[in-house]
């Protein structure tokens, strides 16, 4: 029997909190690839869902580090990884460890696997593709983020930046197949690379057939008869909007509700700062649910918000998992003007609002037009069911990715 082509996806971390790369593995499977993807692990509870995701995939995922574990192995590897930094940081050294952790560990995996396609969606993982291109393997890589131009500036002490920009630019002109976020995040990518190859664009939305259907399950807990924003990622903290968030809902009038959706960390001082007491009692805190969760819990809510802030190009050029989420939970969305923002919202203007980044008045304007007008929210709500359902429906793009992998898999 013909042996399936083997496609080895690389993450950065667990699978369950990488939705890209979990589309990815699917498009391929019914393309006909057989599927390995590699990461990280560190998280008990995420290590279940991570198993539990590949088996619903078909596709086989083990960890190529297991940070779980303390032993001799792994406090060696954290030390190299610091010293790498360190390095990088005070000596101006870049090395491969300096991109992130495990980066040789995945080379001598995929060396080990031999696959036809190798795709990679890591600073790490661009080493490794590099590597693999320069020994005859075929490469892919995903643009999830523009990883040299990623981070204020302030925060980019000990990246290793020179040589994310060669990588960079050296996949973007020979790997296989390159894919990015939004056209604007394709079109600078290029730019910067100086090639006319644009990546190819597969943005980050979901597949309708999962969107919610019934209110059977576990909604967040809500008062029926109040507004309800709300907001999600994987970390409540600063740099995200939500400084500007508090300052406007301080100045809204009516009855409302915040919902934030994520992991607090070493944060409370910040939270306490950036929602003073006079309003805090009406913002919510959740914490993180599965990947299988999270549609239901979002649809319980009336406006989502996707207030990302353009402190570097990635940010500003890209368009995150959060705004196609709300989408497929037909919730109204306030968006802000970042250029990947403004490319999803201009395709669908029906289903929310735009704001400034940082402006608490047009903000605040924006949530108060919210709770003064029931009608206007109610029918971009029936705007962003039409658009996840159609322009933005997963399942739009789930054969271009198929046909793409397929191509960079095989085509000379």
């Amino acid at each position: 029997m013909k042996m399936k082509p083997t496609l080895l996806i690389f993450i950065g971390g667990h699978l369950s909190t990488a939705p890209r790369p979990q589309k990815e593995a699917a498009a391929a499977i019914k393309a006909g690839f057989r599927v390995m993807i590699r990461g990280t692990w560190w998280d008990d509870r995420l290590t279940d869902e991570d198993l539990a995701l590949a088996a619903s995939i078909g596709a086989d995922f083990a960890p190529v580090i297991d940070l779980r574990k303390r032993d001799y192995s792994n406090l060696l590897l954290k030390l190299r990884q610091r010293l790498a930094r360190e390095a990088c940081a005070r000596l101006g050294w870049e090395t491969a460890r300096a991109l992130g952790i495990g980066a040789p560990e995945m080379l001598k995996e995929a060396l080990r696997i031999r696959p036809d396609l190798t795709m990679v969606h890591s600073e790490a993982g661009l080493w490794v593709g590099d590597q693999m291109l320069k020994r005859g393997f075929r490469v892919g890589v995903d643009f999830e983020d523009w990883f040299s131009e990623d981070l204020p500036v302030a925060d980019r002490k000990g990246r290793p930046l020179r040589l994310l920009k060669v990588l960079e630019r050296k996949l973007l002109r020979e790997a296989h197949l390159t894919l990015t976020t939004t056209h604007v995040m394709a079109k600078a990518l290029a730019k910067d690379a100086e090639t006319k190859r644009l990546p190819e664009v597969i943005p980050n939305c979901f597949p309708w057939s999962k969107a919610p259907r019934s209110e059977t399950g576990t909604q967040d807990t809500r008062s029926p008869t109040t507004w309800s924003f709300y907001w999600f990622s994987q970390t409540i903290g600063p740099g995200r909007g939500l400084e500007t968030l508090g300052a406007a809902l301080m100045q809204v009038r009516g009855d409302w509700e915040l919902h934030l959706r994520g992991d607090l960390r070493n944060y409370q001082t910040w939270f306490e700062s950036a929602f003073p007491s006079m309003i805090r009692d009406r913002v919510k805190l959740h914490g993180p649910v599965s990947n299988a969760e999270l549609p239901l819990a979002s649809s319980s809510h009336d406006v989502g918000l996707a207030l990302e802030e353009p402190h570097c190009p990635s940010r500003d050029l890209t368009a995150t998992n959060k705004i196609f989420e709300y989408l497929r939970c037909g919730l109204a969305v306030i968006a802000t003007q970042t250029a990947g923002q403004e490319e999803v919202m201009s395709a669908c203007p029906d289903v929310g609002w735009r704001v400034p980044p940082g402006d608490v008045d047009a903000l605040c304007e924006a949530l108060q037009r919210c709770i003064n007008d029931r009608e206007s929210v109610m029918k971009a709500r029936e705007s962003a069911l039409v658009a996840a359902s159609s322009q933005w429906a997963w399942e739009s793009f789930e054969g271009k990715m198929a046909e793409l992998l397929r191509k960079a898999a095989f085509d000379d």
